[in-house]
């Protein structure tokens, strides 16, 4: 019940609702939100075990997938998105709390986690999409990164009542760290997206 609820409140926060969003960030308890999206994943990395287990294994590209790695990965997954989850919405916050010290990362990591739910099933479908046609899976993951980056605007001007000018700083200063320690990743250890890619086919 508290599912289906996070979930409507999920949608209605990316529908762009500023009432949801305030309220969702008054809530004090995270745990059952957190539990909530690592349940959801879990039933979803389920669905798509035995998927795979029936149609014999996945493949992108006419390349099949490495599915002991997958199976692997699939398992840790949903632990590793809540921590994501909570990582990006807290840096987000900590920035903003720098920025005014009477503001509190808290809010801003509530309405993260019951976007997070719904960004769950987006993703799921987006990788399963990637399946069909990467092209048109790399469109949709651009798509969404704009979609979550003009979220993510709306969320910390509305949560912390912010102008213009400071909600910017607080959304951009963070996306200019994530880029730069892409970029400085990049340079270094250029071989390294390669070799990780390349665990993941046979």
């Amino acid at each position: 019940m508290y599912l289906t609820k996070s979930l409507i409140e999920g949608l209605r926060i990316l529908g762009f609702d500023k009432e949801t969003i305030k309220n969702i960030s008054r809530e004090k308890n995270l745990e059952e939100i957190f539990l909530s999206t690592l349940f959801l994943n879990y039933i979803i990395v389920l669905v798509v075990y035995i998927l795979g287990l029936f149609a014999g294994g996945y493949s992108l590209q006419n390349r099949e997938i490495n599915m002991p790695v997958f199976f692997g990965l699939l398992i840790i997954y949903p632990f590793a998105y809540n921590l994501v989850v909570y990582g990006v919405y807290g840096f987000f916050g900590l920035m903003a709390e720098l920025l005014d010290n009477k503001k509190n990362v808290k809010p801003l990591i509530s309405v993260g986690f019951h976007t997070a739910l719904v960004y769950t099933i987006l993703v799921y479908v987006i990788a399963l999409l990637s399946t069909i046609n990467l092209v048109y899976g790399a469109f949709l993951l651009s798509a969404f990164a704009l979609y979550f980056v003009y979220t993510m605007f709306l969320a910390i001007s509305i949560v912390y009542n912010f102008s213009l000018n400071h909600t910017l700083i607080v959304l951009l200063f963070p996306l200019f760290v994530f880029a730069l320690l892409l970029i400085v990743s990049t340079l270094i250890y250029p071989e390294t997206l390669r070799n990780i890619l390349s665990i993941f086919f046979v």
